[in-house]
């Protein structure tokens, strides 16, 4: 469980609606970790699953992003899928500052992350990225 974030800001509506709070365990306890220290460090909002937004966590099999893929023959591995990422924003921080502070205090993160660059939003994951970055920078 969360400090600063409720359930159905981090998985879809379809999981959420199956399994309710129990949704917790499909969620990785490091990203969870992650996702914490960063809000309470910055001391801002973070959102994650809001309004029209219902992918930017845990994705499943019936969500439009992941259902797309499939239908069309795609392999779909992201870190989503396994409970390893997050799509964010930081109220009042631009997601390329907020990817620069990240970086810049990534001595404070309990877990290596990876940053994909070039988007209007911070995704971020756990995936391993086979080096000995605390933070690594990636562009898919």
């Amino acid at each position: 469980m969360s400090r600063y974030f409720k359930i159905q800001e981090l998985v879809c509506p379809h999981v959420l609606a199956v399994h309710g709070n129990k949704s917790w365990r499909f969620i990785d306890s490091r990203l969870i970790q992650t996702l914490d220290t960063i809000r309470e460090r910055i001391n801002r909002p973070i959102f994650v699953n809001y309004g029209n937004y219902t992918q930017r966590g845990l994705r499943c099999i019936l969500c439009p992003l992941v259902k797309a893929k499939i239908e069309a023959g795609e392999l779909y591995l992201s870190a989503h899928l396994f409970g390893k990422a997050a799509d964010f924003n930081v109220q009042g921080i631009e997601s390329e500052v907020m990817r620069l502070w990240l970086a810049k205090n990534a001595n404070f993160l309990p877990w290596p992350i990876r940053l994909e660059s070039g988007v209007s939003w911070v995704h971020l994951d756990i995936f391993p990225s086979f080096t000995d970055q605390k933070v690594y920078i990636f562009r898919p």
